[in-house]
């Protein structure tokens, strides 16, 4: 029996039609991977904030400049975004917050990191060997010799927490014109995994936030 000349066209149509559906993108190809959904696919890491830019500091009465990267705020007002005495925890009693930049924005959002801070404090009327001993912090930590902008600092380390490292300080100090001349390069960090739920900070990413306050540290000019 022949089928009428209208079904033989349909018939021929859905043959040609039925291979491409087959191979359609939300079928898998044999010996290609899979497709992942648009919803799967990992994000592109967003564009960081260039506000505000960067710009100098000068510190015209104890004559110390550096720059303040891209999207760090920085205020002279010891208390307006942190508390010097808990973050320097070891410094002289007589030290003066002169200025301190702190990041506006969380480079890790998905770990534990909490804040950046960069202090900049004078203490008058402290020895060499007093302005040096800061930088210990506690025994039996060591410290090390190192040149910034020509004139060598002593360097250590203070951290300190409960559960977990919740703030690491990295010390830096030098005595010029019978006072001690100190930078702090504190990062934040609060506790996660079974505490909080959210994933610790990890290596990478706190060499990551070591790296942007190192970039502040090498900017350092002292007057002549």
């Amino acid at each position: 029996m022949k089928l009428p000349k209208t079904l033989c066209c349909t018939a021929v149509a859905l043959l040609t039609v039925l291979p491409i559906l087959a191979q359609s993108p939300t079928a898998p190809v044999p010996g290609q991977p899979e497709a992942i959904p648009p919803l799967l696919r990992a994000k592109p890491p967003a564009p960081e904030p260039t506000t505000p830019p960067a710009r100098p500091f000068h510190d015209s009465r104890y004559g110390v400049s550096f720059t303040i990267p891209p999207a760090w705020n920085i205020t002279r007002r010891d208390g307006d975004v942190s508390t010097f005495n808990l973050d320097a925890r070891n410094a002289a009693h007589t030290a003066q917050m002169r200025a301190v930049a702190t990041i506006s924005f969380n480079p890790h959002p998905s770990s534990t990191f909490s804040g950046a801070l960069f202090y900049f404090s004078v203490a008058p009327h402290v020895t060499a060997n007093q302005c040096a001993a800061e930088a210990i912090a506690r025994a039996p930590r060591t410290t090390s010799t190192l040149q910034i902008a020509g004139v060598p600092f002593t360097h250590g380390y203070d951290e300190h927490g409960g559960i977990c490292t919740e703030s690491r300080d990295e010390i830096y100090t030098t005595a010029r014109n019978d006072s001690c001349y100190r930078f702090d390069a504190v990062i934040n960090n609060f506790c996660g995994g079974d505490v909080s739920g959210v994933r610790d900070i990890t290596d990478r990413e706190l060499d990551d936030v070591r790296r942007r306050m190192q970039s502040i540290l090498n900017t350092i000019r002292f007057d002549n």
